[in-house]
């Protein structure tokens, strides 16, 4: 399994880089985890078609973690004439959401069927399921002001916290690889993680991701902690 950081920077764009997006390849294909704004971008800048990615799972429902998915949807309507299956999950509240976004963007276009299968799949924490040949678990991360739920998934081997104040209890039992949020620094807060919690996190390899500017100056990659730039990759046994 590899995962490339399509996007590494907070929802600011920090030191110019795009929104944190974890892009997977494995012998399933293509799958996304979050999708904002600068990502369908980065997918061409690495070279991929869009027409590879069979799903994407969306962590939670802010705009650096979902804008891009309008982009997507207009690429393989009118570029791509996309036929094959697209998967998407998130949340609760994620089906409404994408629509809205997809009709504010393009609302002539939002009120036609699209011209290939789309599922929508809605996650609870504690949720399991089989979605694109990959097994998916949802565990609830500390980041939204209820009733709105915010997800960790674990793909496989690899940990994914979305945007939390805290690491899930479960998430990373066994996991070969971290991609985790590292907004800030030193100081603590309730909703984002820093690099003063996650520095001691046994793993044995982390990509950080969601950077803001402080963190990207002052912590070093090493062999075993990855300051991601966009479209870093490292690969992780998938099993």
């Amino acid at each position: 399994m590899r995962v490339t950081a399509l996007g590494s920077a907070d929802a600011f764009f920090s030191s110019g880089r795009g929104h944190t997006c974890w892009l997977i390849e494995d012998e399933h294909g293509l799958c996304a985890v979050d999708f904002g704004a600068t990502a369908l971008m980065a997918l061409k800048r690495l070279g991929r078609d869009p027409a590879e990615l069979a799903a994407v799972h969306f962590t939670h429902l802010h705009g650096d973690h979902t804008a891009g998915w309008p982009f997507l949807l207009v690429d393989a309507v009118y570029r791509l004439d996309r036929k094959t299956p697209l998967l998407a999950s998130g949340p609760p509240g994620t089906r409404d959401r994408l629509h809205a976004l997809w009709s504010a963007c393009y609302a002539r276009a939002a009120e036609k069927p699209l011209p290939f299968p789309l599922e929508v799949r809605e996650l609870r924490p504690g949720d399991q399921a089989v979605l694109a040949g990959r097994e998916v678990r949802a565990f609830a991360a500390q980041h939204m002001t209820p009733p709105e739920i915010a997800l960790s998934l674990r793909i496989g081997n690899v940990a994914f916290t979305g945007d939390t104040g805290a690491i899930p209890d479960g998430l990373l039992d066994g996991a070969g690889l971290l991609c985790t949020e590292c907004t800030l620094l030193t100081e603590r807060s309730d909703r984002h993680l820093c690099w003063e919690q996650l520095k001691d996190v046994r793993v044995p390899r982390m990509m950080l991701g969601h950077l803001g500017s402080d963190v990207r100056a002052a912590v070093k990659s090493d062999s075993r902690v990855m300051v991601c730039d966009d479209l870093d990759s490292w690969t992780a046994s998938s099993s």
